[in-house]
């Protein structure tokens, strides 16, 4: 029961993102069905787990890995013993596009150690802004279970206007992605009947309701579907077809599912030649795109991440020497001829020593 300080003012935001839908729409649930969906996620949960979240102490001339703290075994190598931190990384990511949050329990032993972070499924978890003593906080609530904040990791995508929970871009972009789901569920039809909709029979005369039913029966039976694509069509009494030359590309499928690809991409933050469509890309625009998909897309993710884990996992003493930050460089793994260049030119200026070069690149230093 809450005390007389104490006033909820928001509450119950759990499914926050589901408040929209309507009966056949893409959900949050269904949305990674839709082909190039599945892909923008992947892609951008797999460029966060790649890079390596590390705890750094902050030193005179720069930073240093604090391998020595508890903390940096959680973020490094495993947050918990059934999970690798690639695994958890990825997690986070799923969570921020399909749910627009993710949630994961902050554990402590008796000494006020974080021994482990566990993820907590977004669909049980409800969120409410208490206000108390003039100030606004907020209680998680899971399988109504109370869990005080504190013990709570909370990364969110686009926040509300309250900043209490994230929206997820399904229930922003939801009549884009119906009309996806739409035009995939009438191209995988038109396939399933041979990729070419029905002619017209006509016959002299008319049929009886028994030769009506026997002819439907067994073209459903023998003709239609892939499987029975070629075959020749065997008619009798007189019945004569006649096929419709309509066309998936006359119908505009095609050019649909196009403008749905770059729809989609433009929603999740992933350039459509990341989603084998390399229509007018030349090499040049490639690079471009990809590295405008590491600034614009993965480096604000990584920093919301960075910040929050920050405020989150350390003390208010911890954080005068202590940050937590993504070696983002891990990115540049694939792509040898901007890797060097970077390198080249920071160590032309003075800014990277070899060593320290060597080191990013996993290499042991001279001596």
């Amino acid at each position: 029961m809450a005390s007389a300080d104490t006033q909820i003012i928001s509450s119950d935001s759990n499914n926050f993102f589901d408040l929209f839908t309507k009966k056949g729409s893409v959900t949050s649930s269904n949305a990674q069905k839709i082909a190039d969906v599945f892909s923008c996620i992947n892609i951008k949960a797999n460029a966060i787990a790649i890079m390596p979240l590390k705890l750094y102490k902050v030193t005179d001339i720069g930073k240093e890995e604090h391998k020595k703290h508890s903390l940096y075994k959680l973020l490094r190598k495993s947050p918990n013993p059934n999970l690798t931190a690639f695994e958890w990384k990825k997690m986070i990511s799923q969570d921020l596009d399909l749910k627009g949050n993710h949630y994961s329990q902050i554990v402590k032993n008796g000494m006020g150690e974080i021994v482990a972070i566990y993820p907590l499924i977004a669909d049980y978890m409800s969120v409410a802004f208490v206000l108390k003593n003039n100030n606004k906080e907020r209680i998680y609530d899971y399988k109504k279970k109370k869990i005080p904040a504190d013990r709570i990791l909370h990364f969110m995508d686009i926040p509300d206007n309250e900043g209490l929970v994230g929206i997820s871009r399904i229930t922003y972009a939801r009549n884009t992605l119906d009309f996806a789901n739409a035009a995939s569920s009438h191209g995988n039809k038109l396939f399933k009947n041979s990729a070419t909709p029905s002619g017209a029979f006509s016959i002299p005369g008319e049929l009886s309701d028994k030769s009506y039913a026997r002819l439907k029966e067994e073209l459903e039976a023998k003709y239609l579907g892939l499987e029975n694509s070629g075959k020749p069509l065997l008619l009798e009494s007189g019945l004569s077809f006649t096929p419709i030359s309509i066309t998936n590309s006359d119908a505009q499928w095609l050019e649909s599912r196009k403008l749905n690809r770059e729809n989609i991409g433009a929603i999740f933050g992933v350039p459509t030649s990341m989603l084998n469509d390399s229509t007018a890309s030349s090499y040049g625009n490639l690079e471009q795109k990809y590295l405008e998909f590491q600034t614009n897309t993965i480096l604000p993710i990584s920093i919301a991440i960075e910040e929050k884990s920050e405020q989150k996992l350390l003390s208010e003493k911890e954080k005068e020497s202590l940050i937590i930050k993504f070696q983002f460089n891990a990115l540049l793994r694939t792509d040898v001829k901007t890797k060097s260049e970077f390198y080249k030119t920071m160590w032309g200026i003075g800014s990277m020593s070899p060593n320290e070069i060597r080191s990013n690149e996993d290499l042991n230093t001279y001596k």
